[in-house]
């Protein structure tokens, strides 16, 4: 599996005492008092704006690793479904070149394993970590079906995505890979930093910019830190022109967030730039409907949103480097002379809405 080791290991999840559930206001520590920060990276504008303010703010960046979640899986585990192909690597591409360590989460045989899942458990859930692939097996929960598409609800109890590829994931290394604990009489102090803006809408405007973490226990503190919560989407690619860094390409698509790229959200014209730049990953869409005999949207098949759609609502066609854009988005090869532009250009979608994204 990519050179690493896998080791097989078995956690219970419970075996710390965890804080009530619910969210508790807190004053954070001095930046630097943490022993380790940990940045969820999407490769967004919204996170890649947490780590330019971390930087900013003075972070010894030794005591940084950036996380990223594979929502198709990592490695050899990897079946490319849901996500666009750069992400990944623009992600390990912004780690290498601020030289700070990254690793990844993900469940077994990702987000399309768990669309098929059919009387049994969720998956295991999968890290890396100082060069080892590490397996916590899930022993908890309900043997059941799936086969249904997350609903488009800000419910995250139907909205199964984020909870079975992001949050599930990302809580279960915190409670169980022992670098993270440290003893009742000096617990770790970690910083967990996510880039969520009140702009964005839905369940976002209710959230705290501080709070205690579920994670913490009496080996371990962690406090959750949303930054960037109260500001512009403008202000976030002024930062990324600040540190004269290339958004992720999707926004030079015209796509105005970058969220999956078979997003249950996506609009129709999104769904028909979709077909008109990747034909293959929209028919697989297509091909898993009938399959499982339910359709991502509630009223309309994948089919019937792309004849809906109009490509020039989304794609910049008249941008002589639309091509160029096009071949960023579907690589897995982001070098760091992508990143670092001569010429850096403001995206099209830096100016859209946040249509077709989670609410």
């Amino acid at each position: 599996m990519s050179g690493a080791l896998q080791l097989s290991m078995e956690f219970n999840d419970l075996e710390e005492e965890s804080l009530p559930a619910g969210p508790q206001p807190i004053e954070l520590y001095s930046l630097n008092e943490y022993d380790t920060v940990i940045l969820q990276l999407s490769g967004g504008a919204d996170s890649m704006g947490c780590l330019f303010w971390l930087i900013k703010a003075g972070l010894d960046l030794n005591k940084l690793e950036i996380w990223h979640q594979a929502v198709d899986g990592w490695g050899d585990d990897q079946e490319e479904f849901w996500d666009w192909p750069v992400t990944e690597s623009y992600c390990k591409t912004v780690a290498s070149y601020f030289q700070v360590p990254i690793f990844f989460q993900w469940r077994e045989g990702g987000l399309k394993r768990e669309l098929l899942r059919e009387n049994r458990l969720s998956a295991d859930v999968l890290y890396t970590d100082q060069g080892k692939i590490v397996r916590l097996e899930t022993k908890m929960g309900k043997v059941s079906t799936r086969k249904k598409f997350p609903a488009q609800s800000a419910n995250l109890l139907t909205r199964w995505c984020s909870a079975a590829a992001k949050s599930d994931p990302a809580r279960r290394v915190l409670n169980n890979n022992p670098r993270y604990s440290g003893s009742t009489m000096r617990p770790k102090k970690i910083l967990y930093v996510t880039g969520e803006r009140r702009s964005e809408g839905g369940n976002r405007c209710n959230y705290l910019k501080t709070e205690k973490h579920r994670s913490s226990s009496k080996k371990r503190i962690i406090h959750h830190w949303r930054p960037v919560i109260d500001e512009t989407k403008a202000a976030m690619f002024d930062l990324h022109r600040e540190f004269g860094i290339m958004p992720h390409p999707v926004y030079y698509l015209g796509f105005g967030r970058v969220s999956c790229m078979g997003c249950v959200f996506s609009t129709a014209h999104q769904w028909a730039a979709l077909q008109h730049i990747d034909e293959g990953r929209v028919q697989q869409f297509a091909d898993m409907e009938q399959q499982i005999g339910h359709t991502i949207d509630v009223k309309l098949s994948i089919t019937e949103k792309v004849a809906k759609g109009a490509v020039e609502k989304i794609l910049p066609l008249e941008d002589p480097l639309l091509g160029h854009w096009i071949h960023l988005a579907l690589s897995h090869s982001f070098t760091v002379q992508d990143l670092k532009p001569d010429i850096w250009q403001l995206p099209v979608g830096a100016l859209r809405g946040c249509d077709g994204g989670p609410r």
